[in-house]
């Protein structure tokens, strides 16, 4: 008995807390692709000698890259030759903060890192070229993906609507389940079921358990939606082999939820097809490339 407990136990598990509309506009559009290293790099605020600045949560290296486009090449103070200019603290001064403590502030940034690349030249080296290539593929990405999405079409838009936004995708289904050990069991409960027998429908479980008990056949576990989506209401399985146990479902009732619109997705689906294109180039370049591992 303990055994069967645990064996219901690790099943349900997999499907706790999947309910009816949870993820479901997620799945839509994910699956097409994912970028491994996209993301907007946070690096640490800076302060020097314990003092608080209104910069101590500083701009993002590539947040500064970005703004730096727009800034101008005026000088505005210099450390030992070193010229920080109006395009280098851009990122910092479009945020309203007052241009004489930007360059303050950032004259001491300029300085710790100048002792930095001489105390620690090793480390230096290593970092730096980390950074920059941390900031370069975040910046690239960035940009890309920005031209992408404003190259996707309403077309575009439409064509992935009409193939991957179906009416089936939003049907939803309360199933209940009885998980056995042992072939006989589930065999002989799978008739008592079908008799109506009240006993063997005590033992069903609730496939979600959190929610209405409604789920779409994608978020179902174990792929369980492919054979419940062909049942219809009432209706009870065939003994299913799971790899931890003997399966029996029933559909205890279904009903179909309105899809969204078109262009309530819209935005979803530019930046699925965006993203679509953008690994797509990843790949050839990768592909095109030549890597060699140490």
């Amino acid at each position: 008995m303990n055994d069967m407990n645990a064996l219901n136990e690790e099943f349900s598990q997999s499907a706790e807390g999947k309910s009816a509309l949870v993820g479901m506009r997620n799945k839509i559009i994910m699956g097409l692709a994912a970028i491994g290293f996209a993301g907007v790099v946070g690096w640490a605020g800076f302060t020097v000698l314990g003092e608080t600045s209104p910069i101590s949560a500083s701009v993002s290296p590539v947040a500064n890259a970005n703004a730096a486009t727009q800034g101008s090449d005026e000088v505005l103070a210099s450390i030992n030759g070193m010229k920080i200019t109006e395009m280098e603290v851009s990122g910092l001064l479009q945020q309203g903060i007052d241009k004489a403590i930007v360059v303050d502030r950032y004259i001491n940034k300029v300085i710790a890192a100048e002792l930095g690349r001489e105390m620690y030249a090793a480390e230096a080296k290593a970092t730096l070229q980390a950074a920059e290539r941390e900031v370069l593929s975040t910046l690239y990405t960035t940009r890309r993906m920005e031209e992408l999405r404003k190259a996707i079409s309403d077309d575009d838009v439409k064509n992935y609507y009409n193939a991957n936004v179906l009416d089936q995708n939003f049907q939803l289904w309360k199933v209940s389940y009885y998980l056995s050990a042992d072939l006989a069991d589930a065999q002989k409960t799978l008739a008592s079921l079908k008799k109506g027998e009240k006993e063997a429908e005590a033992q069903l479980k609730p496939l979600v358990e959190q929610g209405d008990g409604f789920a779409t056949a994608a978020a179902m576990p174990y792929n369980l939606g492919r054979v419940v989506s062909k049942m219809k209401k009432g209706e009870y399985s065939e003994v299913l082999q799971l790899r931890n146990g003997l399966l029996v479902l029933k559909v205890d009732e279904s009903k179909q939820v309105k899809k969204p619109t078109v262009d309530e997705l819209k935005q979803d689906i530019v930046q699925a097809l965006a993203l679509q294109k953008f690994n797509e180039e990843l790949e050839q370049a990768r592909k095109k490339a030549k890597v060699e591992l140490g």
